[in-house]
This record gives structure tokens, sequence and C-alpha cells, in this order.
């Protein structure tokens, strides 16, 4: 598996595809998808102890090698290029709203092996479409092949963990994550600038993917509950 290559090795591989050097869209998306694997590293190292299965803490323990490899990966796409990450991350309310949470752990679980990685999974599929740098196709398509799993590790470890909470836990959860959600999408404009990009279609393009990640959700075992729209 390519996860587990040295890494010289891997982006040696990355490196010798032609690069567009001047590909801003993937500039940008390469400086966010940064700092979202450093966070999510960042906080598979926080969550380990907290989860009672060994199985479960191993999985964590091996996602985030992976996150730190890719972030090592997308760090030197962007020195090649003589760029280096935006100093607004789309993920900035994440980091401060998993820092503050005080509840259950599956809380975070949810936010990153269904939420985060699935819409991560999804924008590299956008952005092969709309970037012109075929180094920077290679990067995207390997780190989707991680990200595929780590997303299939929640939904193994999630149904069973959510069984178990009561449903004013699951009701809190729901809406913290509701909240999360918004308030991320509303950095969309701020961080990937483009003219098209306004509140207006940000919003919308948020409520309609908030849709489909609450049927997610309710799939797991986290039910609507009463979370109206904004």
């Amino acid at each position: 598996m390519a996860s587990v290559r040295p890494l010289e090795a891997v982006w040696q591989e990355i490196a010798e595809r032609p690069a567009a050097r001047h590909d801003s869209l993937a500039i940008s998306l390469a400086g966010q998808f940064l700092q979202g694997e450093e966070l999510t590293a960042l906080t598979c190292s926080a969550l380990r102890d907290r989860l009672p299965l060994a199985s479960a803490r191993a999985s964590l323990a091996l996602q985030g090698e992976d996150e730190h490899r890719h972030a090592a990966l997308y760090r030197r796409y962007l020195e090649a290029r003589g760029a280096r990450p935006d100093a607004a991350s789309l993920l900035a309310p994440a980091a401060e709203r998993f820092l503050a949470w005080q509840g259950p752990p599956e809380a975070i679980l949810l936010a990153l092996h269904v939420i985060i990685e699935g819409e991560a999974l999804a924008f590299q599929e956008q952005a092969r479409h709309y970037t012109n740098c075929p180094s920077f196709a290679a990067l995207s398509r390997l780190v989707a092949a991680d990200e595929a799993r780590h997303v299939a590790f929640g939904r193994i470890y999630l149904p069973a963990a959510l069984w178990a909470l009561t449903p004013s836990e699951k009701q809190r959860i729901h809406e913290w994550l509701r909240a999360l959600w918004f308030e991320c999408s509303e950095r969309l404009p701020q961080v990937l600038p483009r003219p098209w990009l306004g509140r207006f279609v940000t919003r919308h393009w948020a409520e309609r993917r908030w849709d489909h990640w609450q049927a997610q959700l309710a799939e797991l075992g986290l039910p609507t509950g009463n979370a109206g729209r904004q």
C-alpha cells in the first residue's frame, strides 16, 4: 500500500509528474489540505487513549501516521512551488471546538471520520477536475486512498459506540456537529477566494451538503432530532 512506502519514494513518484507551477487553485487547496492533515493528526493522538477498544486505538495510531505523512507531502508540494499555506484555515473553527468539547469522544470521531474525511474525499475528486497540475493530481489520489480507509474505520466503529449513548447525548452531539459544519463552511470564500464563491452560493452549498451528512449520521445511529436549519 502506498501509505507504508518510504516518504522519499512516494514524493519522488509525485515529483516526477509534470507540475503546473502557477495553478493557484491547486496551491490554495494544498495549503488547506495540509492544515487539515495536521489538525487530524493532533486530534487522533489526543483521542486515542479515550477509546475503549485496543483495535480502535491502533486504527487511530495508524491514521495519525498517515496524516503526518500527508502533511509532509503537501508541504513539499508547496515548497517546490515557492508557496506556503494560507494563514486562514477552513478548519480553524473545528480545532477550537475539538479543544472545547467536554462530551463523548464519539462527537469528534463523527466530525473527523464521517464529515471532515468524507468531505475531503469529495474535495479531492473535485480538485482533480478543476486544477491542471498532474503532480497535484497524483498527490490527491494517494491521499484519497488513505482517507477512504479512515472513513471506513468510522463506519465500522461508530454504530455500536453511538448505540450506547443516551438520547440527550446524541441530540447534543447532533447540534454540535451542525454548528461546526456551518461555522467552517462560512469560511470558504475567505480561504478559497473565487469570483463565483460568494456568501449566497456558499450558504446554498452548505445547506445541501448538510442534508447529505445528516442522512449519513442517521444511518450510523445519530438521528436528526429537533435541530433545524439556522
